[in-house]
């Protein structure tokens, strides 16, 4: 989502005081990696995942994603990724792509796609990795935003979703 006025929400720095979302490359930006992101949505509730105590984001929430291969496509990424996490095959009904940005963490700089699944109904069962998430919740995006997100995930969701939050607040 490319926009000639950086949207309010980006000029201000993050709980952590930093500004991780970037909407073009910021000066000297090397990202080593490509990180695809997936928003899978039934109705109004989304399908976030809480982060392992092991992990670099250790017990924070966010949404199915991770690191995409050389060899593959950040839409292919993101789609694997949903189902190495998940379990919710996603080949039938393939995401859309709703966002790219630049992220900057002080030790790391990277590029994310984001996409989102609309799916008809909640699967029947979300089959988590223990070796890599808790816990899996569907929830609405206010509920999303009050919880400790990944670095930068409650900018990216104002960013694509700013619209649906607005909506949401002015009901």
């Amino acid at each position: 989502m490319q926009t000639s006025q950086t949207p309010s929400f980006l000029n201000r720095p993050s709980q952590t005081g930093h500004r991780f979302v970037h909407l073009e490359p910021p000066e000297n930006f090397l990202p080593k990696i490509e990180v695809a992101g997936c928003f899978v949505v039934v109705d109004d509730y989304f399908l976030f995942l809480k982060q392992h105590p092991n992990d670099s984001e250790a017990n924070t929430w966010g949404v199915p994603g991770g690191k995409c291969n050389k060899t593959e496509t950040p839409l292919n990424c993101g789609i694997r990724e949903v189902y190495e996490e998940t379990g919710v095959d996603l080949k039938d009904n393939p995401p859309r792509l709703i966002g790219k940005v630049y992220i900057r963490y002080p030790e790391a700089d990277f590029v994310y796609w984001m996409f989102e699944a609309r799916l008809k109904s909640k699967p029947e069962k979300i089959a988590i990795d223990p070796a890599e998430r808790t816990e899996s919740r569907w929830m609405t995006l206010p509920e999303a935003l009050e919880l400790p997100l990944i670095r930068g995930e409650n900018e990216c969701i104002h960013l694509v979703y700013n619209n649906h939050l607005c909506n949401l607040t002015s009901e």
